[in-house]
């Protein structure tokens, strides 16, 4: 092997170990919600990049989806087309 396949191979190899570090970093931070989310810990609602209104809604036994948006709905639409509140 020459020198540039060297290099070329030394890149590769450090960016599939960023990979799969930054992939059990994300593990990691998914796991450690669970938990605090199992234990009720009350600092989760001070936590930076969570956001709070979905834990005060989410009924009992929801789950946290990182990055998805929650959307409040202040009326129910009935079957006949009705809508109550």
């Amino acid at each position: 092997m020459d020198q540039s396949q060297v290099i070329g191979w030394v890149f590769a190899v450090g960016f599939i170990g960023l990979f799969f570090t930054v992939l059990l970093w994300l593990r990691g931070r998914i796991v450690r919600l669970n938990r605090m989310l199992d234990e009720g810990d009350v600092d989760l609602l001070k936590k930076a990049g969570i956001k709070t209104e979905i834990l005060n809604h989410a009924p009992a036994g929801s789950q946290i989806l990182p990055y998805t948006p929650y959307v409040a709905v202040d009326s129910i639409e009935n079957l006949d087309g009705s809508a109550s509140k």
